[in-house]
């Protein structure tokens, strides 16, 4: 029997750990399968170690029909008679199905409409072919979005109906919009000639498809980031042919685009190798292009991509008529593109005033801050690009900062906190790394000091330690962002040891790449390395203020005819903004061009984004 079951020890050792059976020790194949089956054969769960075998594509020809026995065994169970299509458990496969519809969404581009799937908080797959009126592929460069187009594409995620419990009759529920970026093409690889040439498709053909595409696909970069939850990709694809499930958005006989719905088929046979395309015979119409075609644990297989007409599919139905591409060659690329290259606008943060009440703030200045800010969100970051020390005189905006943090890292799903050192006085280095872990909603595992060596070893080799593999493991979520402030309070400062205890986490950021720190009003010196990790604030501008109406990159005369403006509403108060306390003085001065300009500055800043 070990000689009918490929030897991939990781995987079937993972296979034991899920039936809770005791794994082998041995790791000489000839060894390990032969144990691990008697293992299964002494738990007597033989049958579904067996299962779980064919399940994970581990079967191979030898002396012993490992299929034909598992069906005989389980011959009650009818629809193993198509290993294709094998039962799973129920609760759990209409979970991830639930799962599954959140990441799917309706995608409109003029007069096309396709679906598409959601793989990073930021980025929408789909087909290039949806959105290609909208893309100049033409020239010497990148393929860039069209002008005009972001408007023009619309991205629906919800669009589905739904059986709530004190409902007898599904009811449509309300679906969400969502906002693409300026820049909202991340990716763009369009279909060969052959796949756009209608009667002259051939279902099974890769003529000039390679390893590198192309892929008939495009990445669409959302404004904002939508809620996630991922569903990995597929790794190896099975040989045989295995049961799909694809959720899309197709259209009806009359042009009607339908809610959400889910079509059940099989992956035939892959095209290439390693494969480029999918046959599949899921039904699917006008609208289906881009939809993710999962398994049956609901992993990413591909995305759906075109099929024959009905007129020209074979009789039966029972052949693959459809094709998709597999998502496993372009997958890896989705972290280096989840991020816009450019930081997002900024025009207003949250804050709580002294009462405990939100208050909306204008945004003057701060576009360093904020550009350093989105290159640390980056999964490739560097180390010094993972911390941020902003410095500078009182009253320039130092504890401003954290809003800034707080709006920017929390809309990419990354974990976020707030820590005054000046309230850390009488904190050990133990007592503030519980602090910091609890105001993640985590734990160090730190252990209080031993006394048995000095308090700076204790810190670096034990405590400091315990703190970053705590964070790390609080980052694997979309990173974490600590925010401490305060170093410069003239009032009260923090213990030697939280200093201490601060400079060792900058030290181990390089092994800690899901970590980010930012330190405000930070005293100390920076090792050599992390010098470009210091911003200076500078006291806002006229053209701060001004371009708080504006949108990015604004005209130039436009810039500069609302700064006169600005300029002239200052008066006698302009040198004010170069003095200790600006903020208050250029918030005065924006209020009064507002004031004055009336619709005009209030049609501006709503078209910013702004508080008026």
């Amino acid at each position: 029997m070990a000689q009918s079951i490929t030897p991939d020890i990781p995987r079937v050792r993972a296979i034991l750990d899920q039936l809770g059976v005791r794994n082998v020790e041995y790791e000489d194949p000839a060894d390990y399968v032969p144990s691990a089956i008697t293992n299964a054969l002494g738990r007597k769960k033989l049958v579904a170690f067996k299962a779980a075998l064919l399940k994970a594509d581990l079967i191979t020809d030898g002396p012993v029909d490992i299929s034909r026995e598992l069906f005989d065994s389980l011959a009650v169970l009818h629809s193993f008679v198509v290993p294709a299509h094998l039962p799973v458990d129920a609760r759990v496969a209409a979970r991830l199905l639930l799962l599954a519809t959140d990441l799917v969404c309706r995608i409109d581009a003029g007069s096309r409409h396709g679906t598409g799937l959601l793989v990073t908080p930021t980025l929408v797959a789909t087909t290039a072919h949806t959105v290609s009126d909208f893309v100049d592929a033409t020239g010497p460069g990148l393929p860039a979005p069209r002008d005009g187009s972001t408007s023009r594409i619309h991205v629906t995620f919800g669009d589905m109906t739904d059986l709530l419990d004190d409902k007898e009759q599904p009811i449509p529920l309300t679906p969400k919009t969502v906002a693409l970026a300026a820049s909202w093409l991340a990716l763009y690889s369009p279909p060969t000639d052959e796949e756009l040439e209608g009667d002259g498709f051939v279902l099974d053909s890769v003529a000039d498809i390679g390893e590198d595409g192309p892929w008939d696909l495009a990445l669409l970069r959302l404004a904002e980031a939508h809620p996630f939850q991922p569903r990995p990709p597929c790794g190896v694809l099975p040989r045989n042919p295995f049961q799909i499930h694809v959720l899309h958005h197709p259209g009806d006989p009359r042009g009607r685009v339908l809610q959400l719905q889910w079509s059940v088929g099989t992956v035939d046979r892959p095209l290439g190798d390693p494969p480029v395309r999918l046959l599949h015979s899921a039904n699917t119409s006008h609208g289906s292009s881009g939809a993710p075609v999962f398994d049956a644990q609901f992993r990413v297989v591909g995305l759906h991509q075109a099929g024959l007409e009905q007129r020209r599919r074979p009789a039966g139905g029972a052949a693959a008529f459809n094709r998709a591409v597999p998502v496993a060659p372009w997958s890896s690329k989705l972290e280096s593109l989840e991020l816009p290259e450019t930081a997002p606008n900024v025009p207003t943060v949250e804050k709580l005033d002294d009462r405990g009440n939100p208050v909306i703030r204008t945004v003057i200045g701060r576009l360093g801050t904020v550009e350093r800010i989105w290159r640390g969100c980056s999964s490739d970051a560097s180390a010094p690009e993972r911390l941020i020390v902003v410095a500078g005189e009182p009253g320039l905006g130092l504890r401003f900062t954290h809003h800034l943090v707080h709006t920017l890292v929390t809309r990419n799903g990354a974990a976020y906190a707030a820590i005054d050192v000046a309230n850390c006085q009488r904190d050990d280095a133990t007592s503030f790394a519980d602090k910091v872990a609890g105001a993640f909603a985590a734990v160090t595992g730190a252990r209080p000091e031993t006394g048995l060596t000095t308090r700076q070893r204790e810190v670096r080799s034990r405590t400091t330690p315990a703190l970053s593999e705590t964070l790390e493991a609080v980052a694997r979520t979309g990173g974490a962002w600590l925010v401490l402030e305060g170093f410069d309070s003239t009032v009260a400062r923090p213990s030697a040891a939280v200093v201490d205890l601060v400079r060792q986490l900058i030290l181990e950021l390089p092994q800690a790449p899901g970590v980010r720190l930012v330190l405000a009003g930070w005293q100390e010196t920076l090792p050599g390395e992390f010098q470009p990790s210091i911003e200076v604030l500078g006291n806002p501008t006229v053209e701060d203020i001004a371009r708080t109406f504006l949108p990015p990159d604004p005209e130039p005369w436009v810039l500069a005819a609302l700064a006169s403006k600005v300029q002239d509403v200052l008066g006698a108060d302009e040198p004010s903004l170069r003095g200790p306390c600006p903020y208050p003085v250029a918030e005065r001065a924006r209020s009064k061009v507002m004031a004055d300009l009336g619709p005009v500055a209030q049609a501006l800043a709503e078209r910013h984004g702004g508080a008026p």
